[in-house]
């Protein structure tokens, strides 16, 4: 049986694709292990899936503002972002090395993505085992469309190529020192690396963003990699009250963005709904202190596979997977990204008629809300959206990422 190690890390977001992409290959003969940051354990555990905790605990790190909107919120071209970067590699690329090459040493393939990738890479080396690239976002070089991470509408199209040189180039100068100090305690020499020299598995799907024609045959667009609902979830009885007591509800659910002024940014949605039925998603802090109308139903947690097609429309940051999820449901979007790859996403669901103009957070108003709003009931967005639904219906992201691991 072959094993294989999969090594990520980042909030739920980041961790979810791939502890789904694990219950995946376990179904199909894989004997997989997930290496993650320490919260992923819970979801992992839902779907019974082998977690092993790397050091470092990220959600306190957001929770303090060292990450996350404070970040965000400074205006210098992602400096601050890859300080903290550079602030986890340095702290803990020496522990997640060590992690993953006890792992790596009892498997046959190592899988990588995200901040644990150099660690990862690293491993696959020391022990001499294959690697394979992973990523819900693309992020090879390509000419087709510029970074996921550059600032929307600053590339021109001639530069698109060098702009995921540049990024990967950046993100590599916050890990070289710790990623090398790390190998050279496991015998390796430095690390060159370089995305384009090895196969990737990406959970993003064909028919929302078809390969580039200058990517080479050993990357894989497979679809994406989403959970089922888990075996022990059952719908709260207030969420199936509320969803049969009137009309589908407008979705609303920004993932794991804390301290945005969260109260007052959800404030400033729901007044601008006009009194519109919606769910809030995700337990937002500050929710429980607005006084919100009878037609609004806060919820900690629900699947988007089952919750979303019941919906009429989704408000939403366009992190990877929500943007998936609403997509396949086949209703609109109305996008309020606020960091990473979420503006890319925000932006190729508008280029593709899923989606309106994306909301600004930083200047959110009430009119802006019930604009966009009004704009995504339109009767040919809604049909684009359902012809995109058909469309993703038929893709299975687990089953090409399993053929291209047997095959590889």
């Amino acid at each position: 049986m072959t094993r294989i190690v999969i090594a990520t890390y980042g909030s739920e977001g980041d961790t979810r694709p791939f502890v789904a992409l694990a219950a995946g290959l376990i179904e199909n003969g894989f004997d997989v292990v997930v290496c993650g940051e320490q919260s992923g354990a819970e979801i992992a555990g839902r779907h019974r899936v082998p977690f092993r905790a790397f050091d470092g605990d990220l959600q306190g790190i957001m929770a303090t503002g060292e990450m996350g909107a404070q970040a965000v919120r400074r205006s210098d071209g992602g400096v601050t972002g890859l300080t903290v970067f550079h602030r986890l590699a340095r702290r803990h690329s020496d522990a997640w090395v060590s992690t993953l090459v006890d792992e790596a040493a009892r498997s046959d393939v190592v899988i990588g993505s995200g901040l644990a990738t150099y660690a990862a890479v690293s491993a696959a080396q020391a022990t001499g085992r294959r690697f394979v690239g992973a990523s819900p976002v693309p992020i090879t070089p390509t000419r087709a469309f510029p970074s996921v991470f550059a600032i929307p509408g600053t590339v021109p199209r001639r530069m698109n190529r060098l702009s995921h040189q540049i990024g990967a180039r950046a993100l590599w100068t916050a890990f070289r020192r710790p990623t090398n100090q790390a190998r050279e305690a496991h015998g390796l020499e430095a690390l060159r690396f370089e995305w384009s020299d090895i196969p990737v598995l990406y959970g993003f799907s064909p028919a929302l963003l078809p390969a580039p024609p200058d990517w080479q045959n050993k990357i894989v667009v497979c679809g994406d990699w989403s959970l089922p609902p888990s075996q022990v979830w059952d719908p709260p009885a207030e969420l199936v009250d509320f969803l049969v007591e009137g009309e589908p509800p407008i979705y609303v659910g920004f993932g794991s963005m804390a301290g945005f002024d969260a109260a007052d940014l959800l404030g400033t949605v729901i007044a601008g709904l006009d009194g519109r039925r919606a769910i809030v998603a995700g337990g937002w802090a500050g929710a429980q202190t607005l006084d919100l109308p009878d037609t609004v139903l806060t919820i900690e947690r629900a699947p988007h596979s089952w919750l979303l097609p019941r919906c009429s429309l989704a408000i939403h940051h366009c992190g990877a997977g929500t943007t998936h999820a609403v997509a396949r449901a086949g209703i609109p979007s109305v996008p309020m990204p606020f960091v990473a790859d979420q503006p890319f996403w925000a932006r190729l669901l508008r280029e593709r008629g899923l989606a309106t103009r994306a909301l600004s957070w930083k200047r959110l108003t009430e009119d802006a809300v019930r604009k966009e709003v009004l704009a995504a009931a339109d009767p040919g967005m809604r049909a684009v959206a359902e012809s995109m639904s058909i469309e993703m219906a038929d893709e299975d992201g687990i089953s090409a990422a399993v053929a291209a691991l047997r095959g590889a």
